[in-house]
């Protein structure tokens, strides 16, 4: 029986994924053991990994212990795993790193790619890690929630949001203008279009930085890094730039469930949305209540991280399947998903008050729940852990 280890995260939404992968690689037949970090020492961990050979090891995030470097060593503790690794890309497949960190990353990647590979929720990652001689795959996202009947009345909220949020006001600044310019391009492009691609705006003055720098295989690795460090400043944006959207769009009643971040870093500060029919309530992290918020709200709204152009994040398979309905800013991969993206998609704040509008009144609520159910069809067809470990496994066979 092939064992495979899954690294399990402190942060609440990669631990959910880790454990619902590894319930899904069981009833496939394979003995899984959960890593837990804090059980292990620098030394000890580094004396586990190195003795697994014929195993496979996943990572879901870069914050695993198996993506940090050995200390006092150049190598990584991937490479010194001697079976093969799946690294499960959810977010920034560099996690925002800087870019010599970027670059010590990719380079202990193509040094460990005979046994290793990539799975990817944007398309873009694939072909820059495939450019570099890793293989890397696209996988659509997955929830382990089984579909839930939608409400038609007893609404607990009209429009809700369950996230991290600050005011526009709060746009980061750069000193290097170069930086800035790129930022606020990418910004403005995403104001005047939700569905703006940032990729190309990326590449291009990644490209222009590094004209003349090192060999063909140097630049190939600098142009990927430096594109990903770019892309993490225009992430730094997301959250004010959710707030803009708030303050500029009228969805009716809005309920944010978490609001400012400075709470995660225990900082005492709580930055919100001067906005009439704004109302916030604490963070909601346990399943249970995340569902209840989803079921209980006729609208709620999914405002993605800026750094993703193509991919459907889980919270709208999360919203779905708890029998909510969820209005997304337009990603090129929801179509991919359901047969009725455009119903559930907006490119523009106009198009996101009159969804929101429509879908939260009471003679619309037939409609609204017949569509919940057939997203609910799609993404069990489309998505799902099934499909994610059923590409784990052929990558496998592959490696």
């Amino acid at each position: 029986m092939r064992t495979v280890f899954i690294e399990e995260s402190p942060t609440p939404i990669y631990r959910r994924i880790a454990q619902a992968l590894g319930a899904e690689l069981v009833r496939n037949g394979l003995q899984v053991l959960m890593i837990k970090p804090e059980g292990f020492n620098t030394s000890s961990f580094h004396e586990f990994v190195s003795k697994q050979s014929g195993a496979v090891y996943i990572s879901n995030s870069v914050n695993n212990a198996i993506q940090h470097k050995v200390p006092g060593q150049e190598r990584y503790f991937f490479e010194q795993f001697p079976g093969k690794v799946i690294f499960l890309h959810q977010d920034a497949i560099l996690g925002g790193a800087d870019l010599l960190t970027g670059i010590s990353k990719l380079q202990a990647w193509q040094r460990v790619a005979p046994r290793t590979a990539h799975l990817c929720i944007e398309p873009d990652n694939v072909v820059d890690l495939q450019g570099l001689g890793i293989q890397a795959k696209v996988v659509p996202h997955a929830t382990e929630i089984v579909a839930t009947e939608p409400s038609l009345t007893d609404f607990e909220y009209e429009a809700s949001f369950v996230g991290h949020v600050v005011p526009a006001v709060h746009l980061h600044t750069f000193s290097d203008q170069r930086v800035q310019s790129l930022v606020d391009g990418a910004v403005k492009g995403r104001q005047a279009d939700l569905s703006f691609s940032i990729e190309p705006l990326l590449r291009s003055s990644s490209d222009a930085r590094l004209v003349g720098l090192g060999t063909t295989a140097d630049q190939a690795i600098l142009k990927v890094a430096a594109a990903q460090w770019l892309r993490s400043q225009v992430t730094s944006q997301t959250m004010p730039f959710r707030g803009w959207i708030f303050e500029n769009c009228d969805v009716g009643s809005l309920t944010i469930f978490g609001g400012d971040p400075a709470y995660l870093h225990r900082i005492e500060r709580n930055l919100t949305i001067d906005r009439p029919g704004i109302r916030y309530k604490p963070a909601a992290y346990e399943l249970q209540d995340i569902r209840r918020v989803f079921n209980k709200s006729k609208i709620n709204i999914n405002l993605s991280s800026m750094q993703f152009d193509h991919a459907v994040v889980n919270r709208f398979h999360d919203v779905i399947m708890s029998g909510g309905l969820c209005l997304t800013d337009a990603r090129s991969g929801l179509a991919e998903l359901t047969s009725a993206h455009e119903e559930v998609s907006y490119t523009t704040l106009q198009e996101l008050h009159e969804r929101a509008l429509h879908f939260a009144k009471p003679e619309n609520a037939i409609q609204r729940a017949l569509l919940i159910k057939r997203i609910q069809q799609d993404i069990v067809q489309n998505s799902g852990y099934t499909l994610l470990v059923n590409a784990i496994l052929t990558t496998l066979d592959e490696l």
